[in-house]
């Protein structure tokens, strides 16, 4: 029975998020006795919200402040993008088994000054040299930049139409092997 548009956007929506939280556990040699995926991506995704909205501010500027206030509200705004960084490095580190990866060394986590991007990034320099070795990082913008905490919206709206335009050649044509791909990654249930 083909599934309704809601549930299936609910169901690709938690799919996702998980795939992505696994992604970043696998990548970080987190502890996954001790992290969940969804968690970790919620997580993330508010201190995202958080740096987002400073660096857009930062960006806008202030003219309704003076000089000096202006100085000073920046000067606040940038040590809470400082208590941000930290506060992402400190839970990726904390929650890493013996690493084989010395982030805190590496250094790649930063915050994105630029509002018209994710906030919480981390450095093309990392991703390179972990792809030689073998090793994805789970999602990526244009620039190679390593995104911690993307927005799925528009890749679950995506993908729920094309399984709703697809349905027939999923469950009786030529893509029953993909469906069985999808049912095991938690889009839909048959």
């Amino acid at each position: 029975m083909k599934p309704n548009k809601k549930e299936l956007k609910q169901n690709i929506k938690h799919a996702l998020i998980r795939e992505h939280g696994l992604g970043l556990i696998k990548f970080f040699g987190l502890d996954p006795n001790l992290v969940s995926p969804v968690e970790l991506c919620k997580k993330l995704r508010k201190l995202e919200n958080e740096a987002h909205k400073i660096t857009t501010a930062l960006c806008n500027g202030f003219p309704d402040l003076d000089h000096d206030l202006q100085e000073d509200y920046i000067k606040h705004l940038e040590e809470r993008l400082d208590k941000i960084e930290w506060k992402l490095r400190d839970y990726l580190w904390a929650n890493q088994v013996k690493a084989k990866k010395d982030f805190k060394k590496i250094n790649a986590i930063f915050i994105n000054g630029d509002p018209r991007g994710y906030a919480l990034k981390l450095d093309t320099e990392t991703i390179k040299y972990f792809e030689e070795l073998g090793e994805d990082f789970p999602h990526q913008d244009w620039g190679g930049y390593g995104i911690l905490a993307p927005d799925l919206t528009s890749d679950i709206e995506h993908k729920a139409n094309w399984i709703s335009s697809n349905w027939k050649e999923l469950t009786t044509g030529t893509l029953t092997d993909y469906k069985t791909d999808l049912i095991e990654r938690g889009y839909f249930v048959c």
